[in-house]
């Protein structure tokens, strides 16, 4: 059984749907520290006029050791912001009226949370479905979860979890302790992001690292078609 194990993102890349996909388990990772300026309250879209920042603007002073699961936002008029920006650079896609009416009601709900997670959570189960993902997807918090390093957490998740091997992106191999995973004698796998193939998009120059609802404004239901990532043993 394939586990992987990752903090929840704002609308997330196609690669970390590919994560999910690859998955029999998917386990969002959300009592970890909240990290500014990072991927969980901020993503890519692309236009003709290049890459524009969407940022959920969460509440920081006096909370640098505040969880992702604690984070809050501090403005809620990010959404209408935000929905108006995706109207502005993906309206006139292709496939963008298959989706607009489900993009504008998850922006509306929401537009009534102040939970970070609880965003990011509604944006990834909706694009799961878009995508057809069916891959489960629980909470860290649903699992034991013994102390110790982070590698040393990652497999007390998978041992809970009946976990046979684990998969993360390339990044991942940066901090990943990989002798602990050969201690427990679980595979550790690499998705290989190298086989995405380009579509047509607004930008002038292809952008690989957007959001997914770029990828579904242009490509529509063929859209899970271009999730191309391998797992590979780590050597």
């Amino acid at each position: 059984m394939r586990l992987v194990v990752l903090q929840s993102n704002y609308i997330p890349w196609k690669g970390y749907f590919d994560l999910l996909n690859s998955a029999d388990l998917f386990v969002v990772y959300d009592s970890v520290q909240y990290t500014k300026n990072d991927w969980r309250n901020r993503n890519l879209l692309v236009g003709p006029q290049g890459s524009t920042w969407l940022t959920v603007p969460v509440e920081t002073a006096g909370r640098a050791t505040q969880s992702i699961a604690q984070a809050k936002v501090s403005d809620n008029r990010w959404a209408r912001k935000h929905w108006m920006t995706v109207l502005q650079l993906l309206g006139k896609r292709p496939f963008f009226s298959l989706y607009s009416e489900q993009w504008e009601a998850m922006y509306s709900d929401a537009a009534r949370s102040t939970s970070l997670h609880e965003i990011n959570m509604l944006f990834l189960i909706g694009l799961a479905q878009q995508l057809k993902i069916g891959t489960p997807i629980v909470l860290d918090t649903s699992l034991a979860l013994s102390e110790g390093s982070p590698t040393e957490r990652l497999v007390s998740l998978c041992r809970e979890a009946g976990a046979t091997s684990y998969v993360t992106g390339p990044a991942g191999l940066n901090y990943i302790d990989r002798t602990c995973f050969e201690a427990a004698e679980i595979e550790l796998k690499v998705i290989d992001y190298s086989r995405y193939e380009e579509y047509p998009q607004a930008g002038k120059q292809f952008t690989h690292g957007v959001s997914v609802l770029d990828l579904l404004a242009n490509i529509g239901p063929d859209a899970g078609n271009h999730l191309l990532g391998e797992c590979l043993d780590v050597a």
